[in-house]
């Protein structure tokens, strides 16, 4: 018992369910074509997560590190400013002493850092102010 029919050119079978619709059934083709499969849309919750990750990168980094930095950097130029004689300072090459003059105007201070030697240093390499000289005590 050999059959001549392959399987795609086989007729469907329905299937009798109770208080199902009838379908007709469709008659076989002799060739079988794919479906193209519609081309994916992106979905709007995609594109909206791929613009919020780099921007909620922007948003870490900058309450990380861009506002530490510029709040640090505000703080140091207030006590440049504030920078008289007889503070003790650090500058960024490591050296430590003691204000004996500043002139803001050249952006300059005098800096004592052993007996008879003095320095001239630019105010932007003074890194931070140690102890802070008391009014009272000049």
């Amino acid at each position: 018992m050999h059959s001549d029919l392959t399987i795609a050119q086989a007729a469907p079978v329905p299937l009798n369910t109770p208080n199902a619709p009838t379908v007709p059934a469709q008659p076989a083709t002799s060739q079988t074509t794919p479906a193209k499969a519609p081309a994916p849309q992106p979905e709007m919750g995609a594109a909206l997560s791929s613009f919020a990750l780099p921007i909620l990168m922007i948003v870490i980094f900058y309450f990380l590190l861009i506002r530490p930095q510029q709040k640090r950097e505000k703080e140091r130029q207030k006590q440049l400013k504030a920078l008289e004689k007889g503070d003790r300072v650090l500058t960024r090459g490591g050296i430590y002493g003691t204000v004996v003059g500043v002139r803001h105007e050249d952006g300059i201070a005098m800096v004592k850092i052993a007996d008879d030697v003095k320095v001239e240093v630019a105010l932007q390499t003074i890194e931070t102010v140690i102890n802070k000289q008391n009014s009272s005590n000049k």
